[in-house]
């Protein structure tokens, strides 16, 4: 809508500066005024989110290992330096392969404590009343995200690993286990 007033004031304010007459300055000037209100109120709404609000939804989830029930762990792939981090994550033992946290606006936390879980908390914008959602809504940022934080509370016995290391931790097992049969048949 927002758009729609902007054309009509600026086509007005075109108009009314083409075309001599009496008190068309005044028109001219008004429809300025507006056009300018309307820039400066999608500018406001782009950057600043004006005419929203944010809700903010908490969801919380049983963890169970990202690798198998029997090995505690929480696994993470580490990106570019090594200091971001994708932890991966199963709700279930019944998953076959984990979940990767979503990298858009995100924060991670891990805490200890006594039973696995997960909790993700999402802020996102809302219009805050239907003259916004009116005025704004040709922009389609409502249920835009704000940020999401993962916070994984974990035992102690709980341990964090890379991909990386746990295929290596893998492959030793497994090399220990054909040395084992070997051992054994002979």
């Amino acid at each position: 809508m927002i758009i729609v007033i902007l054309i009509l004031a600026a086509i007005l304010f075109i108009y009314f500066n083409v075309i001599p007459g009496k008190g068309h300055t005044l028109v001219s000037w008004i429809s300025l005024i507006i056009t300018l209100l309307c820039v400066l109120g999608i500018v406001a709404h782009d950057y600043n989110h004006w005419g929203m609000k944010t809700e903010t939804q908490t969801k919380t989830q049983h963890l169970v290992s990202s690798a198998s029930p029997n090995l505690p762990l929480l696994l993470y792939q580490p990106l570019g330096n090594g200091t971001e981090k994708v932890y991966l994550y199963k709700t279930n033992n019944n998953q076959k392969k984990p979940r990767a946290i979503k990298l858009d606006k995100v924060s991670t936390k891990i805490n200890h404590g006594k039973q696995p879980s997960l909790k993700i908390r999402t802020t996102r914008y809302v219009y805050k009343d239907n003259f916004s959602r009116m005025m704004f809504n040709i922009f389609n940022h409502n249920n835009e995200l704000k940020h999401r934080e993962y916070t994984f509370t974990l035992p102690s016995k709980w341990k964090i690993i890379s991909t990386k290391d746990m295929q290596k931790l893998q492959k030793q097992m497994q090399e220990k286990m054909h040395a084992q049969k070997a051992a054994s048949l002979h």
